[in-house]
């Protein structure tokens, strides 16, 4: 995985016209929105969880899984590193959530606490690359 990012970035090094993959006008939806949303459905997650619920637990997930498809979709505005960065952690993340409604379904509240666990650093890093990504589209 280094070596790909290694050759990412003498690439983007060797030229700046690729700085950026995308449009940056062609962002439909507004990537502070984005953030707001998978901090939102992550609270609810997290009071699901600790509230033992697991029945809230895997509609949650679906929707956690919608917000990290709209971010997605709206990656191509993002520069080449950070939407590679993006793609890992959304592909964590749904890892996660996939083992979760499996835990849910079985009601496995310590199983669902682990994921939960693991999951946290991974949304924290998306919510940070949704952070830059806003920032980076307003500045240009």
């Amino acid at each position: 995985m280094r070596g790909i990012a290694a050759v990412l970035v003498a690439v983007c090094l060797a030229g700046s016209s690729c700085q950026w993959a995308g449009d940056t006008k062609a962002v439909k939806a507004d990537f502070s929105v984005l953030k707001t949303q998978v901090e939102d459905v992550n609270g609810r997650l997290t009071t699901a969880i600790q509230n033992n619920e697991p029945e809230k637990v895997q509609s949650l997930d679906k929707e956690m899984n919608t917000v990290l498809d709209a971010a997605m979709n709206q990656a191509s505005a993002m520069n080449i590193m950070d939407r590679e960065h993006l793609s890992i952690a959304v592909a964590t993340a749904r890892r996660c959530l996939t083992d979760m409604d499996r835990y849910a379904t079985s009601g496995d509240m310590d199983l669902i606490r682990a994921q939960a666990q693991q999951l946290k650093p991974t949304v924290t890093e998306i919510q940070e690359l949704l952070d830059r990504a806003e920032r980076t589209t307003k500045a240009s």
